[in-house]
């Protein structure tokens, strides 16, 4: 059977929990990375006028805004804006989107290096210097290593955030993922169960990433139920589901494993979980002992 994976790039719950991040309204595979904060940024340009196109902007106009508007449809355009603005002295904001610029492309190594140096290099001032701002950087970072397939560099600047904010919750569950992405399954088990025991309440992706290192540690009771509650309170996430097939599964419910696994195919056909679940149903269907 194939593993749950868990990789910051890709839709939907590839990054399997919300990060509450310094710019909002990110397109596509940037929100993987940053999420809805805008009032946490100070943008060191005046806002792009609304009757001037993204790109077009003269001057003094640059915006973050702008910039991340871009994204979407046009990436190459938004990490042109980016380095245009960069060259009119824009500064943190701008090296900021050219960073997600970047992800979008798919260039994940260069673009966490980029964030990384904001998070350790970068003088932090005003409302930027606030130790959730420096947090918050420090997990964009660590979710982009991630996606570069680095988890070491991640949680070498995890460490540096949790320096800055210990206890942080988004940037344990990061840790989290870079420790699976490491085979590290008993410090997970270790971390989290600590954390799903300070607080109840996580993100269900703390319970789908326990689940999971339960699993892999041979522990399935204590994994299933861990699934079922996550599965409790987002019935349709597709990395639960991929998960708790894997478990049915290896507790001889094939039956109940084919049905998650086509759960997530008809939830998100293109996502990377269905890639797992299309592979762990061939399998399964390859199996001459199976139900």
């Amino acid at each position: 059977m194939s593993d749950l994976s868990f990789s910051a790039r890709g839709p939907a719950l590839c990054v399997p929990f919300g990060i509450g991040l310094l710019l909002a309204s990110q397109p596509a595979k940037a929100a993987a990375v940053v999420g809805a904060a805008s009032s946490a940024h100070t943008v060191q340009a005046s806002v792009h006028s609304a009757a001037s196109p993204p790109g077009k902007a003269e001057k003094g106009t640059w915006s973050s805004t702008a910039c991340l508007a871009m994204m979407g449809e046009d990436p190459f355009g938004a990490r042109d804006y980016a380095l245009d603005w960069l060259r009119h002295d824009g500064g943190r904001p701008a090296r900021h989107c050219h960073a997600l610029a970047l992800i979008e492309l798919g260039d994940e190594q260069t673009a966490a290096q980029e964030l990384d140096d904001l998070s350790r290099k970068e003088s932090f001032t005003g409302p930027d210097s606030s130790a959730s701002v420096r947090a918050v950087m420090a997990t964009e970072a660590a979710e982009a290593w991630l996606s570069a397939n680095q988890p070491a560099n991640a949680l070498s600047i995890i460490a540096y955030g949790l320096s800055i904010r210990p206890g942080d919750e988004t940037l344990i569950l990061a840790k989290a993922r870079a420790l699976l992405a490491q085979n590290d399954m008993k410090t997970v088990v270790s971390e989290l169960t600590a954390l799903v025991a300070r607080n109840p309440t996580v993100s269900p992706a703390a319970y789908v990433m326990l689940a999971t290192a339960e699993r892999r540690l041979g522990a399935l009771d204590k994994a299933r139920a861990h699934i079922e509650e996550a599965l409790s309170r987002t019935p349709d996430d597709a990395a639960a589901l991929l998960e708790r097939g894997i478990i049915r599964e290896q507790t001889g419910d094939a039956t109940g494993a084919r049905v998650d696994w086509q759960h997530v195919l008809d939830l998100a056909p293109d996502g990377h979980e269905a890639d797992l679940a299309r592979q762990d149903l061939a399998v399964l269907a390859a199996d001459p002992d199976s139900p």
